[in-house]
């Protein structure tokens, strides 16, 4: 099964890595945002240059192609001379899943009190599938208490058992709970493990790199080049804090805990920006294969 946590994982380290990291999580973002048309195959020339937008060389940008398709993130298909790609149906489904948690807009207030908690053990050998479990536990705002214990306090019941399906887990327990009471060393661990501090200065961060865009994009004076690359970088940055932000009630947090600003921003501001970055998008795509090694758009 492709697995698109894989994909979007930061690089292990050096600048290559770097950048080959960056190259797929663009391209990523782009697909889950901007494929239309039915989810018709992309011309690979058209993928090649919505990429060269963001910097990426032509040869780069193909090599993402090839190492998505490698991992089961895209698919190949050809049709004569012509190579086109689409995402994988697994792919596809996870990429809207985490869209629906990406552009929600959650009220921070309102908790029903119930917890959902997952205690499972895995083959001590399978460090891939713990790696996998482990990334998607994040993604469901789980953290953890124990190695083999993590818990929510959002109703996380249906989506865990489904990721623990996909991933052919057997040996868990998934319960909902009201009644978690925390002794202090397991406050302590689960404090620490939400890491709210960290998730403080990230959320302050984007506000502070995004704030410029926020009043252009509101008055529609940002071009449609500029802001298919301003938004789709809004997007990427804004999926990694989300991907580690266990989306705590209210009463968890800090009053200056300034998700709620940087959530607000974010909406308005991709919102703001969707049209002119889908039209750049569908412009892009539709160019020929061969001309794509020398499209080079350049951003004033």
């Amino acid at each position: 099964m492709s697995d698109l946590h894989h994909a979007l994982e930061p690089p292990t380290d050096g600048a290559a890595a770097v950048g080959r990291a960056r190259a797929q999580r663009l391209l990523v973002t782009l697909l889950g945002d901007y494929w239309r048309a039915g989810h018709a195959p992309l011309p690979s020339g058209g993928l090649v240059a919505v990429l060269t937008e963001f910097d990426i060389a032509p040869a780069n940008a193909r090599a993402t192609l090839s190492r998505l398709t490698q991992r089961g993130v895209l698919e190949r298909t050809k049709e004569g001379r012509r190579t086109s790609y689409r995402l994988t149906e697994s792919a596809a489904q996870i990429l809207q899943r985490g869209g629906r948690r990406i552009f929600a807009s959650t009220d921070e207030s309102s908790w029903d009190g119930r917890w959902t908690l997952i205690a499972f053990t895995l083959p001590l050998d399978d460090a891939n599938q713990r790696r996998l479990l482990r990334a998607r536990l994040r993604w469901l705002t789980f953290s953890p208490l124990y190695d083999g214990t993590w818990v929510t306090p959002h109703d996380r019941f249906d989506e865990v058992r489904e990721q623990l399906s996909e991933l052919g887990v057997s040996d868990a327990v998934v319960l909902r709970a009201t009644d978690l009471d925390l002794l202090p060393g397991g406050r302590a661990r689960l404090e620490a493990a939400w890491r709210i501090d960290e998730l403080a200065a990230g959320y302050q961060s984007f506000l502070e790199r995004y704030r410029d865009l926020a009043w252009p994009a509101a008055a529609g004076e940002v071009s449609p080049a500029q802001a298919l690359v301003r938004r789709t970088e809004m997007v990427n940055d804004w999926r990694a804090l989300v991907g580690e932000d266990p989306d705590l009630p209210a009463m968890f947090l800090p009053a200056s805990f300034p998700r709620a600003q940087a959530r607000a921003m974010f909406l308005e501001t991709s919102a703001a920006l969707a049209r002119p970055a889908q039209q750049r998008f569908e412009e892009l795509v539709q160019t020929p294969d061969h001309a794509a090694d020398g499209a080079k758009s350049r951003l004033k």
